[in-house]
This record gives C-alpha cells, sequence and structure tokens, in this order.
C-alpha cells in the first residue's frame, strides 16, 4: 500500500508540473510577438517579467517530482525504475525547454524595445538640429559692408551646407534603422509614408542652403569684378600719371618741350577715350550697391566719385600745361642773359676768396690762435650765400640749357670756396681736438675714480674685524681727496665752457657740456655715498653682524620649508585615501608656518642697516625665493585639490577604471576636433553675431553614434 500510495504522489506531482508548464506555454505563445505599437510592446514586455517572476514556482514543481522519483527508485523493479527515468528525463527537457522560452520571449521583447527607443531619441535630436537649420535657413540675406564680409557670410553658409550634407548619412541611418523596426512591429508610425517625409524635409533643406549659396557666390563674384575693374582703371590712371610728371620734369631744352608739348597732346586724347570705361564701371557699382549695406554703398560711391574726379583732374593738367610750355619756349632765351650775369658773378667770387689767407698757428698763444681762427671761419662763411646763390642760378639755368663753361667756372669757385672753408675749419678742429683731448684725458682719469669708488661703496665689509674697519675707512678718504682734486679740473674746463661754443659746432658743445655736467653731478653724487658710507661704518658695526645673522637664521628655516614641500611634492600620484589624507595634513602643516615666516621676513626688511655692503642684493634674493616657495605651496594646494576631484569623478563613473578611461577617450576626440574647428572659425568669422557663429555648427553628427545598451546574453 505504501509503495502504491508513493506512485500516486508522483504521478499527481508529475501530472500538475506538466500542468503549470502547458499553462506557461500557452501564456508564452499569446505573449511572444514583437509587432504593435511601441505601448503594446512595452504590455507584453511587462507581461514576460511576470512569466519569469513565477519561475520559482516551476522550479519547486520539478523539485518535488524529483523527489518522489527519487523514493520510488529504491524499492521498484529494474522496468518500473526504467520508466520513472524516462518519465523524470521526459518531464526535466519540458522544464528545460521552457526555461529558455521565457528567457527568450523576453528577450526579444526587450530588445526592439530598446532598438525602438534608441531610434526615438536619435529622431528627436535630428529634428532638433533640423528645426534650429531651419531658423537659420529662413532669414532673409544681410547685406554685407564689404567684399571680405561678403565672402565671410558666403563662407558661413558653405559651411551650414556642409553640416547639411554630413547630416545625410545621420538621415540614412535613420530611415534604415526605421525601416527595421517597421519590418518588426508593423507599426504605422514608422511606415515608408513617415520615412519619406523625413527625407523630403531634409532635402528641401538642403535646397534652400545651396540656393543661399548660389546667390551669395553671385554677389561675392559680382563685386570681385568691379573691384578689380576698379583697381585696373586705377592703376591705369596713376600710370598716366607718372607719364605726366615725367613730362613737366624734362630738362628745358629746345627738343625736350616740343617732346614734352607731343606727349602731352597724346595723354590728353587717351585720358578722353577712357570715358565709356568710367561708365561702365558706374553701372558695375550701381549693381554692386544693391547687395550691399548703406554704409558699404556709401564707400563704394565715393571710391568710383573720387576715381573720376582724379580722372578729369588728370585730364585738366594735361590741357592746362600746354600753355606754360609754350611760354616756356618763348622764355628760353631770356635765360642767355641770366647765364652771362652768373659767369661774372662766378669770377668775382673767386678773386675774393683767393685774398683770404690764414698766418701760421703760434701755439704759445692759444687764445690769439682762436680769435683769428674765428675772423677767418666768419669771413669764408659770409661767402657760403654767394656760393649757394651760384649753384642755385646754374641749376634753374641748367632746366633749359647746357653750358659747360659756365658749369666749369661755377665749379671753380665751388672747388676753392671749400678748400679755404676746410682749411680753416680743418684747423679750428684741431685746436678743438686738443681742448677736447685734455677734457677726455679728465674723464678717463674721473671714470677711474668713479669705478673705484662704486667699487669700494659696493663692497661688502666684515664690520667684526676693526682692522679691516680702518682700512675701509681710509680707503673712504683717499677717494674723497681724490675728489677734490677732480673738483678743481673740473671747474676749469666749467671755465672754458664758454670759448667753447664758439669752435665746435652746436651738437659738439652740447655732447661737451652734457658729458661736464654728468661728470661733476656724478662726483658730488658719490661723494656725498663715501661720506655717508664712513658715517654708516662706524656707527652701524654691530648692527650689521646682528641682520646678516637673522638673515642667516630665515634662509635655514626655508630651505628645511622648502625640503619639506619638495618631499611632499615627490610622492606619486596614487588613489590611496590614506596617502592623500597623508599629502593634506602635510601641506596643512607647512601653510600654518607661512605666517611666522612672512612676519620674520618683514623685520628682516623694514631695518634701516639692510642697504650696507650689498645687504640689498641678498635681501632681493631672499624675497624671491620666499616668494617663489609660497607660490610652490599654492599651486601643491590646488593641484591636491585637483586630484580628489577626479579621484571623486572616477568613483561615479559604473564600471571602474575601464569605462572611465573609455568615456573619457570618447568625448576627448570630438572635443578636440570642436576646439579646432572653434580656432579656425575664429579667423575666418570675426564679424558674425553669436547667435550665427559657426562654433555652433556641425556637431550634431559627431555626437551621435546609434547603439543599444543591453547588459544580458544575446536573443535567439
Amino acid at each position: 500500500m505504501a509503495m502504491q500510495g508513493a506512485e500516486e504522489d508522483f504521478e499527481t506531482c508529475f501530472t500538475k508540473a506538466q500542468s503549470w508548464m502547458k499553462i506557461i506555454q500557452e501564456r508564452l505563445q499569446v505573449t511572444d510577438n514583437v509587432e504593435g505599437s511601441k505601448k503594446a510592446l512595452e504590455a507584453r514586455l511587462k507581461e514576460t517579467e511576470e512569466i519569469l517572476a513565477e519561475e520559482p514556482e516551476g522550479r519547486m514543481w520539478i523539485q518535488l517530482v524529483q523527489v518522489k522519483a527519487d523514493s520510488l527508485l529504491e524499492d521498484n523493479s529494474d522496468d518500473k525504475k526504467h520508466e520513472i527515468h524516462r518519465a523524470l528525463k521526459q518531464i526535466k527537457t519540458a522544464w528545460e525547454d521552457t526555461q529558455t522560452n521565457m528567457v527568450h520571449c523576453h528577450s526579444r521583447i526587450e530588445w526592439v524595445l530598446l532598438h525602438w527607443t534608441e531610434y526615438l531619441k536619435a529622431r528627436e535630436d535630428y529634428f532638433a538640429w533640423l528645426v534650429k537649420m531651419k531658423q537659420k535657413l529662413e532669414s532673409d540675406l544681410e547685406s554685407q559692408l564689404t567684399l571680405k564680409d561678403k565672402k565671410l557670410q558666403l563662407n558661413h553658409h558653405k559651411i551650414l551646407l556642409g553640416n547639411i550634407f554630413n547630416q545625410t548619412a545621420l538621415l540614412e541611418r535613420l530611415l534604415q534603422e526605421s525601416g527595421s523596426l517597421f519590418t518588426k512591429t508593423a507599426d504605422e508610425t514608422l511606415n515608408k509614408e513617415a520615412q519619406q517625409k523625413l527625407k523630403r524635409d531634409h532635402e528641401e533643406l538642403e535646397m534652400k542652403a545651396k540656393q543661399k549659396v548660389t546667390d551669395l557666390e553671385g554677389i561675392v563674384q559680382q563685386h570681385q569684378v568691379y573691384l578689380d575693374n576698379w583697381e585696373r582703371f586705377q592703376n591705369w590712371l596713376q600710370l598716366m600719371t607718372e607719364k605726366y610728371d615725367r613730362c613737366m620734369t624734362r630738362k628745358s631744352s629746345k627738343h625736350h618741350l616740343d617732346g614734352s608739348l607731343r606727349e602731352l597732346r597724346e595723354l590728353c586724347d587717351t585720358l578722353s577715350s577712357k570715358e565709356g570705361e568710367l561708365d561702365n564701371l558706374q553701372t558695375q557699382a550701381e549693381a554692386v550697391i544693391r547687395n550691399t549695406s548703406p554704409k558699404g554703398a556709401e564707400n563704394v560711391v565715393r571710391d568710383l566719385e573720387k576715381l573720376r574726379t582724379d580722372w578729369e583732374k588728370l585730364k585738366l593738367k594735361c590741357r592746362q600745361a600746354e600753355g606754360p610750355l609754350q611760354l616756356a619756349r618763348q622764355s628760353l632765351l631770356e635765360y642767355q642773359s641770366r647765364a652771362e650775369q652768373l659767369e661774372r658773378e662766378a669770377a668775382e667770387l673767386l678773386d675774393r676768396l683767393r685774398t683770404l689767407d690764414i698766418q701760421p698757428p703760434d701755439e704759445n698763444e692759444p687764445e690769439i690762435v682762436w680769435r683769428q681762427c674765428l675772423v677767418t671761419r666768419s669771413s669764408v662763411l659770409t661767402e657760403e650765400s654767394s656760393v649757394e646763390n651760384l649753384q642755385l642760378e646754374l641749376k634753374e639755368l641748367g632746366r633749359f640749357t647746357q653750358n659747360e663753361d659756365l658749369s666749369a667756372k661755377v665749379l671753380n669757385a665751388t672747388r676753392e670756396y671749400n678748400r679755404v672753408k676746410g682749411k680753416i675749419m680743418k684747423r679750428c678742429s684741431q685746436l678743438g681736438q686738443n681742448l677736447r683731448h685734455g677734457f677726455q684725458g679728465l674723464l678717463k682719469e674721473f671714470e677711474q675714480w668713479r669705478n673705484s669708488s662704486r667699487n669700494l661703496l659696493d663692497s661688502s665689509l666684515d664690520t667684526s674685524d676693526e682692522t679691516l674697519t680702518k682700512s675701509h675707512i681710509q680707503h673712504i678718504q683717499a677717494h674723497l681727496t681724490c675728489s677734490s682734486e677732480l673738483q678743481v679740473q673740473l671747474g676749469r674746463f666749467q671755465g672754458l665752457e664758454g670759448m667753447m661754443s664758439s669752435i665746435f659746432s652746436s651738437e659738439q658743445t652740447a655732447a661737451f657740456s652734457t658729458e661736464l655736467r654728468e661728470a661733476v653731478w656724478q662726483r658730488e653724487f658719490l661723494t656725498d655715498l663715501l661720506m655717508k658710507r664712513r658715517r654708516q661704518i662706524q656707527m652701524n658695526n654691530q648692527d650689521l653682524a646682528d641682520h646678516k645673522l637673522l638673515m642667516k637664521k630665515f634662509e635655514d628655516w626655508l630651505k628645511t620649508e622648502d625640503q619639506k614641500l619638495t618631499n611632499i611634492l615627490a610622492v606619486p600620484n596614487t588613489w590611496s585615501s590614506k596617502e592623500r589624507k597623508s599629502r593634506k595634513q602635510g601641506l596643512k602643516v607647512l601653510n600654518s608656518h607661512v605666517p611666522h615666516g612672512q612676519k620674520s621676513f618683514e623685520e628682516l626688511k623694514s631695518a634701516e642697516y639692510a642697504a650696507v655692503n650689498g645687504e640689498v642684493k641678498e635681501l632681493e634674493d631672499l624675497r624671491y625665493r620666499w616668494s617663489l616657495y609660497k607660490a610652490k605651496l599654492c599651486e601643491a594646494g590646488e593641484y591636491l585639490i585637483q586630484s580628489q576631484n577626479e579621484v571623486d569623478e572616477f568613483r561615479k563613473v559604473p564600471g571602474g577604471i575601464c569605462s572611465y578611461l573609455s568615456r573619457a577617450c570618447c568625448a576627448a576626440l570630438p572635443l578636440q576636433l570642436l576646439l579646432l574647428l572653434l580656432l579656425l572659425l575664429a579667423f575666418l568669422l570675426p564679424l558674425i553675431e553669436e547667435h550665427d557663429s559657426c562654433s555652433v555648427v556641425n556637431n550634431f553628427a559627431r555626437s551621435f553614434y546609434l547603439t543599444l545598451r543591453y547588459q544580458g546574453p544575446p536573443p535567439t
């Protein structure tokens, strides 16, 4: 009876397990379908999730059947055992099929829904881009100021068109994904008509962008042709002006006057023949003005009017120049009489110059020599105006005639004047050089004293050594004695300063006075410093030693603090929170020491004896090292905060370091490309307003990649 009861229990459990799996299979058959709307698929997905939630119940029935079968297998015959094993195999196979169907049904529906969601997001982004591009292309073309602005406007619309071209591949991808989803779901929102409407909108946008680019190309070409023609006419007019100038600057011989008159008549005819070309420029300018801003139109009108005005002025000048040239031919004979007069004046000047002579100098009487030089020089210089008048008159007559005899006589008179003038100037120069040599010798002696005094003032002194201190004071006293001697010699040259102005040129006199005043001032200045140094050495021997000790202590303390900071920064940057905490604590301690260091440095800097024996230079070096240390400490704190932010950001990223690095790399490349594009456009479009800037163009296709974010096993 017990065996019979066990068999009944086994059959009952077996039947219930089969019944449960049958119900599940029937539910799966109803649910296992991806056709329909997205809402229907979401309902089926929810149903599959509920079916999956009932899996433990089915597993319980299978386990119960296994338990009942195990109890029967212990006492039954071999035939019965074979039958039980066959039933167990059958029920397990059915259970595995049921499990597989449950998972696969859920996966298929979930896969399609994920695909659909990604498609809708991509289409939404595309529509946002489409609306933005429509807004940019709907407005009418704005008139620009210059050709450069028009070219920039054209380049901007070319970039917009290029952006539309770049989005074509994305549109094709969307249409492909829409067709794939429609094949699977048969949803009407994804049918062929919806796809065609999306494509038509894109094509209309592309046609509008192409039309604007075509219009702008015509505007730019029209303006370019006008400017080229305007510049060509302006260059031609410049050549005609230069030709006119050459005609008017030729030598005034009868032959050249005839040639100039002939060329002027030809030039007038050529200028008159260009009136039709100016009228064509006027017509072209009117067409350009229609597509140019009001200010730009004013510039076009102004430039064209100036060009016409210059053309008319040159034509008028050519006509008016014919009369003076005719008069020049008639007046040529009058200049012949002037040439004869010039020849007589040159001979008289030559006679006067030959009477001037310079007596041998008496070196024992420099003042008498100077007066003789001045008198002779004055006589020579009075003839300079006569020489200049001769040369000017010869030049004027040379425009009309080439009289070689006259030129030779004027040249002889000029040479004689230059010889006499050169002789007296050379003598005056020799006197000046002697005086300058004496002054330079004094300056050399002064410079030696000045450099020695500066070295003495700049040299450091150990005031603790009494012998060295006395020696230093003796050196200072010797320099002060030399200073008195230099004062006497400089005073002598100050007395000669008035006489030198009659020998040297104004520039030389000014240079002499400047050097003399500079030497006098520097002697007084250095003398005062030497006297102050002598007093300071006597007063500050003990204070200087104390100040050096304070500087040494501060320098040692700063080296210790800097070494601590270097040790903290030398530790590798790791992700360990313990290591970061240790570095943060170390920087906090170093920061707490900064007020003490600043106070010590201020005490050193405020000392009255800090400027003795080169202490200023040492204190300035210490100030630089102290500022450098504080800057390094501040940068270390900022670097630690930045590292902490990077660690926090890393912890927020799911998937660990691999996912973090992957997302960082994916984000870096588009960003770098975008920055490069922005830099290029910054040079190309400096005058375009911000809402029309290309910095926001061409980034939609770069930022969209259609992917499926499914984390489970692939569906069958």
